[in-house]
């Protein structure tokens, strides 16, 4: 079985893919969270993002997007995983609060 195949290949996607999956409690903890405070995310949520989508496999999409997003081709996946709950978190940014009850 292809384990990629199920992967996100874009940032947008694993934003979509995290939306779908996070209990409403992780979205409201990372909406609430300040920009700076994103920080408190890396080794919870950022360690299952390195490692359920790949970004430690060299032939990444998402991670080869990452760099391409970041403008640094020698980013890493810690930092690939930090511009994902750095997108994640923008895109919290657009729901009210109660209307993240109805994100799934």
């Amino acid at each position: 079985m292809d384990d990629n195949k199920n992967k996100p290949t874009a940032i947008a996607d694993a934003v979509n893919s995290l939306l779908s999956e996070l209990p409403i409690e992780t979205k409201h903890q990372i909406r609430n969270s300040s920009e700076d405070g994103l920080i408190n995310f890396h080794f919870g949520l950022g360690m299952g993002i390195r490692n359920e989508f790949g970004l430690w496999e060299k032939e990444s999409k998402l991670f080869e997007n990452c760099k391409e997003s970041s403008g640094d081709p020698n980013i890493d996946p810690d930092t690939a995983s930090e511009i994902i709950i750095k997108a994640l978190w923008e895109r919290l940014q657009e729901y009210l609060p109660p209307k993240l009850v109805g994100i799934n």
